[in-house]
């Protein structure tokens, strides 16, 4: 059965990021398209940060079958995109935005957990958190890019809706199980420092607008858009499943998520300087094997905890990473309304370099993980 789930899963987001990958990348560039500011974007990811970090807690508490949210969660991201086409409410999307992922990825993080064994558990997150969507970003933002530049936004968000129905239907075939624990944290130092460093790392996230705006105004247009994140994501997928591979084999998930973190503060300083297309393509490989790395730390949280807290702290990696991206909204009402990227880019690379600390004590207290 497990076997047989995994598969269903793998072929169920195949599809759905794929169709995020067509579509997602663009949206900040929809967003300023159809007159949103700075500001009311931001307004609209508060609303989507907090549905993302609130509600996982409450299905927690009320559904006994916590997995299976994870076909809503597919069909609400759809409903998503059919509101984008006829709403341009900053609150109201923000809420239906949330409402799809706050229902997908918690339970989606949870079927990785459950379906994977703790041997090979970087390589099986590296497969489903970064190789899938990797390479079905080869493929989504060169076609995403050349729909909306050439039929428009409405008919790239109408694709968009039919395929996660597809994947929706999919999803249906996978056998989940029901919850047997309620709701409950893990209350010692172990649990603390992960969720201080989920909050630095939401607060370190730049993909939510100023990413995709920088790419979008270095490379000119969706279409050119689409293609430099094409290039990007082939490089990142050559080395994410080889260093998740030997996390696995030498156990040594904080020494690889220390590395990650160095690795990503040097791509935040660096990328400011990129003016060119090829000069983003080409840091992409800094930033893919930085990502590799980092996964680590995600694989080195479920092997931290046993099975029956697996839903509580995956909910509560939510939870921690709505704090932190709650706090970037600050930054870039300040910067990126400005268009400097360069300030906004090296705070974020500090963010970075504040998690290091948090690994090394998580080193020398020794949580028992491989």
């Amino acid at each position: 059965m497990q076997t047989s789930s995994l598969k269903i899963l793998a072929l169920t987001v195949g599809v759905f990021f794929f169709t995020n990958n067509l579509s997602t990348s663009f949206l900040p560039v929809y967003y300023m398209e159809i007159g949103l500011s700075v500001a009311e974007i931001a307004q609209l990811l508060f609303s989507t940060f907090t549905v993302i970090g609130l509600l996982p807690i409450m299905m927690l508490k009320f559904m006994k079958n916590f997995e299976k949210i994870i076909t809503f969660g597919i069909l609400s991201t759809a409903l998503f995109f059919a509101v984008l086409i006829y709403v341009k409410n900053p609150m109201i999307l923000g809420l239906t935005y949330g409402l799809g992922i706050a229902t997908f990825w918690p339970s989606f993080n949870l079927l990785q957990f459950r379906l994977s064994e703790t041997r090979i558990r970087a390589r099986t997150v590296s497969l489903f958190s970064s190789i899938i969507p990797s390479i079905a970003s080869i493929v989504g933002p060169a076609v995403g890019g050349f729909v909306a530049s050439t039929f428009g936004f409405p008919t790239l968000f109408t694709i968009s809706i039919a395929l996660y129905i597809v994947a929706f239907l999919l999803s249906r075939r996978i056998k989940f199980q029901s919850e047997t624990h309620k709701f409950a944290i893990p209350r010692d130092k172990t649990f603390k420092i992960f969720f201080v460093s989920f909050i630095l790392l939401g607060l370190s996230e730049a993909y939510w607008l100023a990413y995709p705006l920088f790419v979008n105004k270095i490379s000119g247009g969706t279409f050119q858009m689409g293609l430099v994140l094409a290039a990007s994501a082939v490089l990142i997928c050559a080395v994410t499943f080889l260093v998740n591979w030997l996390s696995d084999i030498k156990k040594t998930r904080i020494n690889f998520a220390i590395i990650g973190a160095v690795l990503n503060a040097l791509w935040y300083f660096a990328i400011p300087f990129a003016s060119t297309s090829q000069e983003i393509v080409a840091l992409s490989l800094l930033s893919g094997f930085a990502s590799s790395f980092s996964l680590s730390w995600f694989a080195h949280y479920g092997d931290s905890f046993s099975k029956e807290y697996y839903a509580s702290i995956l909910v509560m990696l939510e939870v921690g990473l709505m704090i932190g991206r709650t706090l970037n909204l600050a930054p870039t009402n300040i910067f990126i309304s400005n268009a400097n990227y360069t300030s906004y880019f090296t705070l974020l690379g500090l963010v970075w370099i504040l998690i290091i600390p948090l690994y090394l004590i998580a080193k020398r207290t020794k949580i028992n993980a491989i």
